[in-house]
């Protein structure tokens, strides 16, 4: 049988692609991706990826071949760790800066400041970039604005993100051409006084206000926040992106998508563009799904106001009564009654809705920092 160092590039590459590909990788729904992000700065690597990283140390040549395919998506847990990963990754990238042509995407924690990995914008290939606990009340200072628009981020997510406006808008600004967002807000990090100005709170227009630069390329844009503790809280105006003309693709949470205005308006507030809208009910308690309308405002409306509408997808904690069994129904998929589902039908519109309690997976037996990367497949050996 022959060595691992005997075999030529080509085939090493195979074997680690092929162990790297994680085939137990489930999707996750929208409202579960910022509870992975935050756990994946928290998750030990996998037996299978530190013995990986060990092969490296075999030989020069491996350590040379393999260096692409390790940079290629890196997670970076932060500084609070005792081994301080993020400046030892500082000190590899000063020690050879050609690391930076390699990563592809990266997650990071802010520690303190933007400024603690503002350069990450800036990596010559960089495509995904996600960012924890950016919580910057004012923007970064630069010399001038020639930096505006000019980094290759297309993806973008900010998950536990209290920036406030200014400072969001600074950093929303950087890409060239921001095609995905994840904004998982923070609100609470809004409240209260700034100096002796006025008490501020975050609002969907602020909001609006940031992502201004980006609304002629942004195709897709997911708005979420962290668990509600109480039921009714950062509750507001309805978000407006009917500017945004690229927007295809909306994942909403529906307290930011109806607000505290009349559901049957919201489809007023959607592009043209929208071609698939996935809601859910983070605050069930306060607003229930079977007691909203915003649905048939959509329906009444979908010919002029969202001719390309194709799927809508609902998910909402509540249970329903079974009155057969007289107790509370488990989750599942919810068979809309006959008038809604031929409304839906002649509209040529795909709808999906499940009821009941979220089940949390269990993070820790996942490979989150693989899970949260684009699906990979497996090559076949043979």
């Amino acid at each position: 049988m022959a060595q691992l160092l005997d075999l030529p590039d080509e085939l090493i590459f195979l074997v680690v692609d092929y162990l790297q590909a994680d085939a137990t990788q489930t999707a996750l729904p929208f409202y579960e991706w910022g509870d992975a992000y935050r756990r994946s700065l928290e998750q030990n690597l996998p037996k299978r990826i530190k013995d990986l990283r060990s092969l490296r140390l075999v030989s020069a040549r491996l350590n040379n071949l393999l260096k692409p395919i390790f940079y290629r998506h890196i997670c970076i847990r932060g500084n609070r760790l005792p081994s301080k990963p993020q400046d030892q990754l500082n000190w590899s990238l000063e020690n050879d800066p050609t690391l930076e042509e390699f990563i592809v995407s990266a997650i990071v924690g802010c520690n303190d400041s933007i400024y603690d990995l503002y350069r990450f914008f800036w990596f010559p290939n960089i495509q995904a970039l996600s960012i924890l606990r950016f919580n910057d009340w004012e923007p970064m200072e630069f010399e001038d604005d020639s930096h505006v628009g000019t980094s290759p981020v297309t993806a973008l997510n900010l998950i536990d993100c209290g920036a406030h406006e200014e400072a969001l808008a600074a950093v929303l600004s950087w890409p060239a051409a921001l095609e995905v967002l994840h904004y998982d807000v923070e609100q609470a990090e809004w409240e209260g006084h700034y100096g002796d100005g006025p008490a501020k709170s975050w609002t969907c227009a602020a909001f609006v206000r940031t992502l201004q630069p980006q609304k002629a390329t942004l195709r897709e844009l997911t708005l979420t926040r962290p668990w509600l503790v109480h039921e009714g809280l950062g509750n507001g105006p309805r978000i407006d992106l009917s500017d945004f003309t690229a927007l295809t693709t909306l994942r909403i949470f529906q307290v930011f998508l109806c607000g505290e205005e009349d559901p049957l308006e919201a489809r007023r507030s959607l592009p043209r563009s929208l071609e698939e809208l996935e809601v859910f009910y983070d605050d069930w308690e306060l607003t229930r799904f079977d007691e909203d309308e915003f649905l048939r405002g959509l329906l009444a409306h979908k010919k002029e106001h969202l001719p390309y509408l194709r799927t809508v997808s609902i998910n909402s904690p509540e249970q329903t009564w079974d009155s057969d069994t007289e107790e509370r129904k488990p989750a599942g998929p919810w068979t809309p009654p006959s008038p809604l589902a031929r409304a839906f039908k002649t509209a040529d519109v795909n709808l999906e809705i499940w009821l009941g309690p979220v089940e949390h997976p269990k993070f820790e037996e996942l490979d989150i920092p693989q899970l949260l990367k684009p699906p990979r497949k497996r090559r076949r050996l043979d």
